[in-house]
Parts: C-alpha cells; structure tokens; sequence
C-alpha cells in the first residue's frame, strides 16, 4: 500500500531536510575549525564590543589601534567562517535539487491535491507549476514542497542545535560586514 501523493512528499521532504541537517552537524559544525572559527568570533566581538562601549571621544590611540586590529581580525574570521557556510549551502542545495528531480520525476503534470482556496499570482503560478491545463485551486507538488523546506527546515534546525550563537549571527551578518569594511577602508584613505 502507497501513501497518498501529498503525504509522500510531505515525508520524503521531512526527510531530507533532517539527512541534510545531519549531514551538515558531521560534515561542518562538528568540525574542530568550525568550532574554532566561532568561539574565536564569538570572543572577538565580546570583546570588540567591550572596547566600543567605553566611547569614541574617551577613547586613546591604543584602543583606537586594538579596536581596528580587532575589526580586520573580524573580516578575515567572518570570510574564513563563510567557507565553512558554503559547504553547508552545498550540502542542502545538491539534497534538495535532488530530490526535487525525483519528484519532478514522479508527478510532472499531475495534481497531487486540491487547495481549500484559490492561491493569489505568485502563489497561484507555483501552485501551478509543471501542471498542464490546471483549474484554479489544484496543486502542483513544486508547491508543497516548497511549503514544507520553509516550514520544516528551521523547526529542524533549531531541534539539531545547527543555528548559531547570536554574537555570531550578528557579526557575520553581510550588513555587518559591509559596515565594519567601509569602516576599515576609511581610516586606510586617511
């Protein structure tokens, strides 16, 4: 006996969102460099942060000088840290595309279920997606699948520990970046 179309592709997503989530903690976060890039980052910017809060117009040349040296420290942990994130985006980008050519595979062209309501445009086009001549509230499985890596996907992370300590998030956060290298090229041009 066969799950339904809708259930098949709810659990084969359900699973490869954990295979993915399993392999990136072994592959990645397990890593000793892994571990070390963060807890360096995580103490830089305690520490960087410590220095800043004592104020710009109290501040003497020593500190202005640590506080550039730990800025550039930063930018080079912050690249070597987006290495490791690389990998992990390559985990879960060849896991997905190759599970969406599976179901692809399987149910191109056919509905696989009917949505209680009518989806609006961007929706309605996913919905639809590889679907031939479909009425207004079928449902393609490029839509649930969809559906189900945005619902699914952080709830396991955050149940396999693979999200990042927040001093992290914040420091390696690409507008971080940017204004901590604009910042830097700046007292260079001075």
């Amino acid at each position: 006996m066969s799950l339904p179309a809708p259930l098949a592709i709810v659990a084969l997503s359900c699973l490869v969102i954990v295979m993915v989530e399993v392999l990136t903690v072994v592959l990645v976060f397990n890593t000793s460099g892994f571990k070390r890039l963060v807890s360096d980052i995580d103490r830089t910017t305690k520490e960087l942060e410590r220095i800043s809060s004592t104020g710009a117009a109290s501040a003497t040349t020593t500190q202005k000088k640590r506080e550039r040296t730990l800025e550039m420290q930063l930018t080079y942990m912050t690249r070597d840290f987006y290495y490791y994130r690389m990998r992990q985006y390559v985990i879960t980008s060849l896991s997905l595309l190759s599970m969406f050519y599976v179901l692809r595979t399987w149910y191109k062209g056919k509905s696989i279920a009917t949505l209680p309501f009518v989806p609006m445009f961007p929706f309605s086009r996913l919905a639809h997606q590889f679907l031939e001549k479909p009425a207004a509230a079928d449902c393609g499985f490029m839509f649930l699948y969809v559906i189900c890596n945005i619902g699914i996907k952080p709830n396991v992370a955050k149940l396999l520990g693979t999200q990042l300590p927040a001093n992290v998030q914040k420091a390696t956060d690409l507008q971080n970046m940017v204004s901590r290298f604009s910042r830097l090229t700046a007292v260079k041009a001075h």
